[in-house]
């Protein structure tokens, strides 16, 4: 819940998801000595949206972007939705500016770069075509809501849509 401020309006929305597993969450603005043994601890980790450079930040500053690398190489899943989404990539394209649009970097898990909330015809469509014509070498990920990628050890195993107009837009991708 970090890039929402651990909002706890989004937490409870967590917990009445309807999931049926057992919840947890890290409430990173609450410190904790245990973050490592809990996020290791966890079969799945979900990341909400919100604001992705924040979030990243306070992740590097107090070290759960090496945790959650441990948990990658441990065969923890990662996902999540928008920021949650992009910020496991090497780039994203981010709102985190109030000003434009701009591509951000990521944790590096997965290789390229991610756009969430993608629709094809707006300035972030516009940054996303730039990128991609300019860095013909990195895969591009545009993702529309409602759709998702699935990795599976770095490689892009499926795509996944839960509308039937959700889409992912691939520019220079493998």
């Amino acid at each position: 819940s970090t890039a929402t401020g651990d909002a706890e309006e989004a937490i409870q929305r967590f917990y009445d998801s309807g999931l049926s597993c057992n919840l947890t969450h890290f409430p990173l603005f609450k410190p904790d000595s245990n973050w490592r043994t809990k996020l290791q601890e966890q079969d799945v980790i979900y990341v909400g949206g919100g604001n992705t450079r924040s979030m990243l930040a306070i992740w590097r500053e107090w070290g759960i972007d090496t945790i959650l690398k441990e948990c990658y190489e441990n065969g923890v899943v990662l996902c999540g939705m928008s920021a949650g989404a992009i910020c496991w990539f090497d780039l994203g394209i981010t709102d985190s500016n109030p000003e434009e649009y701009t591509v951000i970097d990521g944790l590096g898990f997965v290789r390229g770069l991610a756009s969430a909330h993608f629709n094809g015809s707006d300035e972030k469509a516009d940054l996303f075509s730039d990128f991609s014509q300019n860095n013909s070498s990195v895969p591009c990920y545009g993702i529309s809501d409602y759709a998702a990628l699935h990795f599976i050890n770095g490689q892009l195993y499926q795509t996944v849509t839960s509308k039937f107009d959700a889409k992912v837009t691939f520019e220079n991708a493998l």
